[in-house]
């Protein structure tokens, strides 16, 4: 009898700790929040960047804040830290959506203490607070034909929005747009006019004049020239847009 109690409990514990062994080898992840900027003083307005990719995201931040000065502190050992300001000042002008849209220019100056790069920035904006505010979210292009309908209602000139993801390429949107326009005002002259921020294959925010396109003088008119829908061949139906 001993010996089965013997037998029984040596049992139990190899199966309590085969149990034990199996929850001590699941592994485990967890995900904190990750702030794309640090404040070196955020009293001053201090910024503080430790990479290239930290200073892009200081960029963005004084942008999404619609600032005209910012400082950035930067600490790194690298001996090019003034080609990687100029190549980030680059690329929040013109490859990002949000500096291709708001920025005029981006001007600055640096100098090197002992321990970092200080980089006093100043940006030329040719949009003002409100109409960068102004800017419509939207997750998907799906979204645009909906956004203009309601902005024609209103009897907005112009709507900008910004997009989370295309959904269709750059000729499936000018197609969206050819339509609505053709719904809501079948007899108007000439196409609305399109421009995409950045001017790429993967823009983020789409800027569309309703009603009439914008001339010199308007300060909204950007520089660049603007896309304009395609007409469909005469008797043809109109392409869909791609998936």
């Amino acid at each position: 009898m001993n010996r089965r109690i013997i037998a029984w409990a040596l049992a139990l514990c190899l199966l309590l700790s085969g149990c034990s062994n199996v929850v001590l080898e699941r592994s485990y992840s967890s995900i904190e929040p990750h702030s794309a900027t640090y404040w070196e003083d955020e009293d001053t307005g201090t910024l503080r960047a430790e990479s290239y990719q930290e200073l892009v995201n200081a960029l963005l931040f004084l942008l999404g804040e619609h600032s005209e000065d910012g400082v950035v502190r930067i600490y790194t050992k690298s001996p090019a830290t003034q080609e990687m300001t100029a190549n980030a000042c680059s690329e929040v002008q013109q490859e990002t959506a949000l500096g291709a849209y708001l920025l005029d220019y981006i001007t600055y100056t640096g100098t090197q203490e002992h321990d970092y790069y200080e980089l006093s920035v100043h940006f030329g904006y040719r949009r003002t607070a409100e109409e960068q505010n102004a800017v419509i979210n939207a997750t998907s292009t799906e979204a645009v034909p909906d956004l203009l309908r309601a902005a024609a209602e209103q009897g907005w000139s112009r709507i900008a929005i910004r997009i989370g993801y295309f959904s269709t390429d750059r000729a499936g949107v000018l197609e969206m747009i050819r339509q609505v326009q053709q719904e809501l005002l079948p007899e108007d002259e000439g196409p609305w006019q399109v421009f995409f921020y950045p001017d790429s294959e993967e823009p983020g925010i789409l800027e569309v004049f309703l009603f009439a396109a914008p001339t010199p003088e308007e300060p909204d008119a950007p520089a660049d020239g603007a896309e304009q829908p395609e007409e469909p061949d005469a008797g043809e139906d109109a392409p869909a847009p791609e998936p």
